[in-house]
């Protein structure tokens, strides 16, 4: 009985544990009234979006909960490879964490992350379809 109860909350904190993986899904996003999204294209040149409506919010916030943020360490750093060909900055208004978005890396707040290469193709189509209504 008491292995049986010990499994289930190792399994249990295992879980938890892949799940906090990704820091936004512990965000307190009630308090999120708006998102800055500033895309800044290879020539430097700035795009920026704000989005103030509550669909729109929920939709960029499960975007980022949904995003596998790998972590980044010693042993995967030569995964990195820099490349500013697209940069997106996300800034959100009650929350204090910002989100950096570049071709293979994330960064949120001051972490380093590795991402899929298609997380900016997804992240670019979401965000030219919110601004288009």
């Amino acid at each position: 009985m008491k292995t049986i109860i010990l499994s289930i909350i190792l399994v249990s904190l295992f879980q938890f544990h892949a799940l906090s993986q990704n820091r936004i899904c512990g965000w307190d996003t009630e308090k999120i009234t708006s998102i800055e999204v500033e895309f800044t294209s290879p020539n430097n040149e700035k795009d920026v979006n704000v989005f103030n409506d509550s669909r729109d919010l929920d939709a960029i916030i499960s975007f980022l909960k949904n995003v596998d943020f790998r972590d980044l360490n010693s042993s995967n750093m030569d995964s990195l490879k820099l490349n500013d060909e697209r940069e997106y900055k996300i800034s959100f208004k009650g929350q204090r964490d910002q989100v950096y978005l570049l071709k293979h890396s994330a960064c949120i707040g001051k972490t380093s992350f590795l991402i899929n290469k298609d997380v900016i193709r997804d992240f670019d189509s979401l965000i030219q379809e919110l601004a288009d209504n």
